[in-house]
């Protein structure tokens, strides 16, 4: 089979045709920010979103029934017993920090039987879901609480409406390229790039700053922060290494990093509660001692 040939006169059409696009692109997005603009509560990041906190709540709650219909769900027991009084006071907790996005929320945790899946998601609005394997593989509550804060902390920021736009805004240039050149494989490969350059920088953002409000979150609650580094190690030595470029996570060692920044904060709070009992259930926790480190 011959090998596909573009002559360098064609080639530097196409070039200016993408760069035309991706300038017009740019253009209406410049608009667009200046309508859709908001801010993340907790970190004053800025952020491009174009959707509602209804428009997001309604498309999560869509989201959760989906995930819902061929999950096994756990109602009763020991482990569904643990996994609400974590999130209960995870809920309290982020309403008291956040209180204007987590008081539109249904703070609703489901517990899914899977032991193989070491996991847990938060879709907006506040629909949950912690499988049993994460909570075979943490070693205190501490941990769970974290991994639960973390994932309430990407529905506190609205993530899920920002990358919903920012996935619009790429399959729209991708589009506008391959219309400029009259090529799918130039569409395709313009996709590729805003993958691999816009879109994937922006989820490793969000994964950052749900570290951040979780820790925060977590340690509001009630919940020791000091175990995340240890949590995070655990996973990185189970999971392997990472290449950082193209994850959609921060690496480990990032993580941990940009944790033990944030460490004498969190732990100020967690401190402060213990005092105070500022989060649910106080009775559960105000009068232990702090663990060992």
């Amino acid at each position: 089979m011959p090998t596909a040939f573009m002559c360098p006169l064609h080639f530097t059409r196409a070039r200016l045709l993408i760069t035309a696009a991706f300038r017009m692109i740019a253009t209406l997005t410049v608009c667009a920010v200046m309508a859709a603009c908001t801010t993340v509560s907790g970190t004053g990041r800025k952020q491009f979103n174009v959707y509602s906190t209804s428009q997001e709540n309604a498309m999560g709650a869509q989201a959760y029934q989906d995930e819902m219909k061929d999950a096994k769900v756990i109602i009763s027991g020991p482990v569904f017993d643990r996994v609400q009084k974590i999130g209960a006071r995870i809920a309290t907790a982020a309403k008291q920090l956040h209180p204007e996005i987590a008081n539109t929320m249904v703070w609703k945790w489901t517990v899914i039987d899977d032991p193989n899946m070491v996991n847990a998601w938060m879709l907006p609005g506040g629909y949950g879901a912690v499988y049993t394997g994460l909570v075979n593989f943490v070693q205190s509550d501490d941990e769970l609480a974290i991994v639960m804060g973390h994932e309430a902390a990407h529905a506190i920021a609205r993530h899920g409406g920002e990358r919903m736009t920012q996935d619009a805004l790429a399959q729209l240039g991708a589009s506008a390229a391959g219309a400029a050149t009259n090529s799918e494989a130039i569409a395709q490969g313009a996709a590729m790039g805003l993958q691999a350059g816009i879109l994937l920088p922006y989820s490793r953002k969000q994964e950052s700053e749900a570290d951040e409000l979780g820790l925060f979150i977590a340690a509001q609650a009630g919940y020791d922060p000091r175990c995340a580094i240890e949590l995070w190690r655990r996973m990185q030595a189970q999971g392997g290494a990472k290449i950082e470029f193209l994850s959609t996570h921060p690496s480990e060692g990032t993580r941990i990093e940009l944790l033990q920044q944030q460490m004498p904060q969190a732990y100020a709070i967690y401190q402060r509660t213990r005092v105070d009992g500022t989060a649910t259930d106080a009775k559960d926790f105000v009068d232990t001692k702090p663990p060992s480190r």
